[in-house]
Parts: C-alpha cells; sequence; structure tokens
C-alpha cells in the first residue's frame, strides 16, 4: 500500500500542479511539497468544513473540489477524500480540464467514495 508522502509525489507530477499537500480533516499534515503547508492547510480545513456543511444542508453527496482563484493565475484547489484534504496549487500554464482528470484518476486510486462522477467544469 502506498503511502500518503508516496501519493503527494504522485500527485505533484501531474501536469499542471505547482506544488500539493495531503492533511487530515483535522489538521494533521500527511506530507507536502509547498512551502508554508500552516496557510494552506488552515484554509483547507475551513473550506472542507464549509463544503461538508453545505452538502450536508443541501443534500449533495459529495464535492470533486473547492476552487480559489488568485490574481497571479495560480488558483488554489482543496479536493476532499474520505477523511483527508489534497490541496493543489496550479501552474500558471496549465491546461486546468487536463490537470483536474490527472487529479481525479489519482484520487480514484485511494478513495472510497465516487470521485468519477459528473463532467468536468
Amino acid at each position: 500500500m502506498a503511502t500518503a508522502q508516496d501519493f503527494v509525489a504522485q500527485v505533484n507530477k501531474v501536469d499542471g500542479v505547482a506544488g500539493c499537500l495531503l492533511i487530515k480533516t483535522d489538521g494533521v499534515l500527511l506530507g507536502q511539497t509547498l512551502e508554508d503547508p500552516e496557510v494552506y492547510s488552515t484554509l483547507m480545513q475551513i473550506a472542507g468544513g464549509q463544503a461538508n456543511d453545505i452538502k450536508t444542508r443541501i443534500g449533495f453527496s459529495y464535492c470533486r473540489y473547492l476552487s480559489f482563484s488568485r490574481v497571479n493565475s495560480r488558483h488554489f484547489y482543496v479536493f476532499p477524500i474520505d477523511n483527508y484534504l489534497l490541496g493543489i496549487v496550479q501552474r500558471t500554464d496549465c491546461y486546468v480540464p487536463d490537470m483536474l482528470e490527472a487529479v481525479y484518476r489519482l484520487i480514484g486510486r485511494v478513495s472510497t467514495t465516487r470521485s468519477d462522477v459528473g463532467e468536468l467544469n
């Protein structure tokens, strides 16, 4: 079985990913390739909790990802994966649909929830 650091290393190799980190939903850092993971993990915990609340209140069964836009186009994505959160910083020169599809494939290998439902938007 792959370790969390192995998973992070695989995600970091995806074309379009500038860096990533994996945390438990309680904020424990499991692996990262980014500087200042504390800043990102705090955002991820808040975003993950809010996404879970929205899903519960509205009746959605899952959330594929949350996206935070940045002026410098190095957008930040948060992917809920069971009891974990994956955060990714996008490279400015990437084609986002291809990057997201590659990340979904990796998540699908480790997740017990459905990550392959719905369209890429």
